[in-house]
């Protein structure tokens, strides 16, 4: 009994969701077969005979009233009033407009040319005298420096040899005679000693202040 009792629970959840969910199956797939059936049977006859009847036609009307009418007035009357336009109107302009541009350049490039020519000749006529000019200054400037070296150093390292450089020595070797080797003497063997003598009276006395 409690094996049956056990069997018959999945059983009463499972007629319940048959109920409900076969009739949505069902009613589903009736939904799907019709959808198909009104897409095969209406909606792509009625797509076509729109196609045929109206845009067919009407694609016709717009070729042949439009597009047909276009290509002509393009081919027979806008290339041809182009050609004519460029050959007679156009390029006669044009040709006219490079003349006029030549014929007013002329007295500019008449007047470069000349000028040109001016400013070669007058290079090639001062082109000499600035180059005697720049041999002279550099001549100048050569001799200027020579005798500046005869006139100024020369003098001066003479004078700073013969007589700066050894009085200097000898200023030198007199304060080292007469000042530093009589101080450094009297630092080492008076004060030196004098100070050591000092602080051992008052290290004696016990007055030396220094920390040990």
């Amino acid at each position: 009994m409690r094996r049956t009792g056990v069997n018959e629970g999945p059983g009463c959840l499972t007629v319940p969701a048959l109920i409900i969910v076969v009739p949505i199956r069902l009613l589903w797939e009736l939904l799907a077969l019709i959808g198909r059936a009104v897409g095969r049977y209406v909606l792509r006859p009625i797509g076509w005979l729109v196609y045929q009847v109206l845009l067919r036609p009407l694609g016709w009307l717009i070729r042949v009233l439009i597009v047909i009418p276009l290509r002509w007035v393009g081919t027979a009357i806008l290339a041809p009033l182009g050609r004519a336009i460029y050959r007679y109107l156009l390029r006669p302009i044009g040709r006219g407009l490079a003349w006029c541009l030549a014929i007013a350049l002329v007295p500019f490039a008449y007047a470069a040319h000349w000028i040109g020519r001016a400013m070669v000749a007058l290079w090639r006529a001062v082109r000499p005298v600035l180059a005697a000019v720049g041999r002279g200054i550099a001549y100048v400037w050569r001799l200027a420096g020579i005798v500046l070296f005869h006139i100024l150093v020369r003098p001066v390292r003479w004078v700073w040899r013969t007589f700066v450089r050894p009085v200097l020595r000898a200023l030198a070797w007199a304060w080292r005679v007469t000042v530093l080797t009589p101080a450094r003497w009297v630092r080492v063997n008076v004060l030196k000693p004098a100070g050591a003598a000092v602080r051992s009276a008052f290290r004696a006395l016990g007055l030396d202040t220094r920390r040990p």
